[in-house]
């Protein structure tokens, strides 16, 4: 057990599991969401192998695979033409954003984080305190910022430095009551639709459960129809005709968002007893699917090597260093795909690919690393 407190600034999903993992390793840790109340803006998404592995330290990933599914496989169509499918038999869920963030609140809740909303973070000083917006100076033996890539935290730590790019591509991100057409047992998978032209547009349709649809929307941010939330059924429908009733429910869904694709890598990603995590420190393209679950098992990795350290200088150090490659790696990864579009041509999930999913984080037991076998293709 610790007597160290950590301030966090970020109710996401990388502040709520580094939170859980603290609490749980005996830190007393209160947690600022500048938000008047603590809930996800999202869809759907992904969580790969290692986020489940990370989820299974802190006690989450049963309630994850009793909310979300597995799909049967991950297919590609491009152009109408559907490739061989893969992934069958790989361990990973699909889930509403909406539901892993409850899920993980209840679970930080339940470990003993205080939780404080419409309570905002502008910024932490490397000795040790979270600064807010009323001007409360918090003290802290560990000042986290999970407060997302636009991160407060991380801006005003000036020995951070960032290497910002952006793309071509944006998402826009929406949920759907599933409809009635969609129902049957071969819609129960990751479907990864594409068009290349004119211009690219691709539909990431994913079953989340028996009643919700994850839609991604991909296209190039110059497409302005294709880029507007609310979706614009008319454009999608012409190129993914197949798809048209959903589309029009996406039209016609609310708490959508549309996001460009970015890369912002953060170097170092500690500045004294302040440390960012999640998107604040490594923002990477969707393309992947990898930026929350990268996110999440740096979190639990963080509380892990901080438990084998004195000092809490030499933890952030240990484990940036045990951390770093696999996240630079993932974020380059996902910056290719997203450059070359490479998941177009189907059968993309390489080995080299699969890394990053079959990453096992330190803090993993063999007992938990046999709970999520990986066939044999995809090692």
């Amino acid at each position: 057990m610790s007597d160290k407190h950590a301030e966090v600034a970020g109710g996401g999903f990388a502040g709520l599991t580094a939170g859980i993992a603290l609490a749980r390793a005996g830190w007393s840790v209160r947690l600022h969401e500048q938000n008047d109340e603590l809930r996800d803006f999202g869809a759907g998404i992904l969580l790969w192998r290692n986020a489940m592995l990370a989820l299974e330290v802190i006690g989450v990933a049963p309630a994850i695979r009793a909310h979300g599914v597995v799909p049967d496989v991950y297919a590609t169509s491009l152009n109408g033409e559907m490739f061989t499918p893969e992934l069958a038999g790989y361990p990973y869920w699909a889930i509403t954003r909406p539901k892993l963030h409850e899920l993980l609140s209840d679970a930080a809740r339940a470990a003993g984080v205080d939780i404080r909303t419409g309570s905002k973070a502008v910024g932490a000083d490397p000795s040790g305190a979270l600064l807010l917006a009323d001007g409360t100076r918090l003290e802290a033996d560990l000042v986290i910022g999970a407060d997302g890539a636009g991160s407060a935290v991380r801006n005003s730590l000036p020995t951070l430095t960032q290497e910002r790019k952006k793309y071509q591509d944006g998402v826009c991100r929406v949920l759907v009551a599933r409809p009635e057409e969609f129902a049957g047992p071969e819609w129960n998978r990751v479907i990864d639709y594409w068009t290349l032209e004119p211009d690219a547009m691709r539909i990431l349709f994913i079953t989340t459960g028996p009643d919700t649809i994850y839609m991604g929307m991909m296209a190039t941010t110059s497409n302005e129809r294709a880029s507007r939330i609310p979706i614009d059924p008319e454009i999608w429908s012409a190129r993914f005709p197949h798809l048209a009733p959903v589309i029009e429910l996406a039209g016609r869904a609310t708490g959508g968002r549309h996001d460009a694709y970015q890369t912002n890598r953060v170097t170092p990603w500690a500045a004294g007893r302040a440390v960012v995590v999640g998107d604040a420190a490594h923002a990477m393209c969707p393309a992947l699917g990898q930026g929350a679950s990268v996110g999440i098992v740096n979190a639990v990795e963080l509380a892990h090597t901080l438990g084998q350290y004195e000092s809490v200088d030499e933890g952030l150090a240990a484990w940036e260093a045990k951390q770093r490659a696999m996240t630079d790696a993932a974020q380059a990864r996902s910056a290719y795909m997203a450059e070359t579009r490479t998941l177009a041509k189907g059968n993309g999930f390489t080995p080299e690919v699969m890394e990053t999913a079959n990453f096992v984080l330190d803090a993993a037991t063999p007992e938990t690393i046999a709970l999520y076998p990986v066939p044999e293709v995809n090692r």
